[in-house]
């Protein structure tokens, strides 16, 4: 979807858009959460910071909307000029939403943890996406070698 160009492109499915837009949202928030932590936890905040969670379900459906336009958007005229300010948007809303919300808004849980824990906790989700991947190339590897 994004990054193709408009000759390329063709009118996705919702379906489509809602798929596309849950890998965005995920890989943002997975990549963006543990620095949020860190940064949260060199303030001096407490605990793990629930309001990006939250976030995330504003931030998906408006994803999947500007994913679903977006071959629309590629085929106008003034999509050369608009491009860069459209992948900006995108990188905002993917990975700046998050930031936003757990600097300004954090909601935190877990306050009486350990300096360090959540930052850890917040690391999980991309170091098991990362696990994931390996074990099912791994598997699909072994199947193709029997």
């Amino acid at each position: 979807m994004l990054g193709e160009t408009s000759e390329d492109s063709e009118q996705a499915s919702a379906k489509q858009a809602f798929g596309y837009s849950t890998v965005g949202v995920t890989l943002g928030f997975a990549l963006t959460y543990p620095g949020v932590s860190f940064i949260r936890e060199l303030n001096g905040s407490r605990g793990l910071a629930l309001s990006p969670v939250i976030a995330l379900a504003v931030v998906w459906p408006v994803s999947a909307g500007i994913l679903y336009i977006e071959p629309w958007v590629q085929s106008q005229s003034w999509w050369n000029s608009f491009a860069k300010a459209w992948s900006w948007g995108v990188a905002i809303l993917l990975c700046g939403v998050p930031l936003i919300t757990a600097l300004a808004i954090p909601m935190p849980i877990g306050e009486g943890w350990p300096t360090g824990l959540p930052t850890v906790v917040a690391s999980c989700p991309i170091v098991g996406l990362f696990v994931f991947l390996i074990v099912r190339r791994r598997w699909h590897e072994r199947e193709q070698n029997p």
